[in-house]
């Protein structure tokens, strides 16, 4: 949360944003447990409220997703006799990002047809997605 007593003026995009213009930036609760998330990584909403890193299956148009503007401590695994707490984390929930800058859980990279998804969230990319991601056709004609 060192986030919030920045110097004003200070640019620190961290190599995210291809645009600075339009980036919405939101605080949202993660879930304990997860270790240390790293920025850029596309954070998902859980039905208890709290954001956890996203894999593939994760990214779909009914979940609220985010991307993380900071790295971000979660603590240690459930059962690891720690008691967690939820750490608050600066996230993006908009904004036009470095192609290639972000990632789902463990580092795996985005494919286009999970960027299309996350486009339909206002979280676009500065390279547009491959055309055939797409079909553009119209089957049983």
């Amino acid at each position: 949360m060192s986030e919030l007593y920045e110097t004003i003026g200070q640019q620190t995009y961290a190599n995210l944003l291809a645009d600075p213009q339009g980036a919405d930036l939101i605080t949202v609760p993660c879930k304990p447990g997860n270790g240390v998330v790293t920025a850029g990584t596309v954070l998902f909403r859980e039905t208890t409220g709290l954001y956890s890193p996203a894999a593939a299956a994760n990214v779909k148009a009914d979940t609220q997703l985010v991307v993380l503007k900071e790295t971000v401590d979660t603590g240690a695994a459930p059962g690891s006799g720690v008691t967690a707490v939820a750490e608050d984390a600066a996230a993006y929930r908009a904004g036009i990002f470095v192609d290639g800058a972000v990632k789902l859980a463990n580092g795996a990279v985005l494919t286009d047809a999970l960027k299309a998804v996350l486009r339909g969230q206002n979280i676009v990319f500065s390279k547009k997605e491959s055309a055939d991601t797409f079909q553009n056709t119209v089957s049983g004609t």
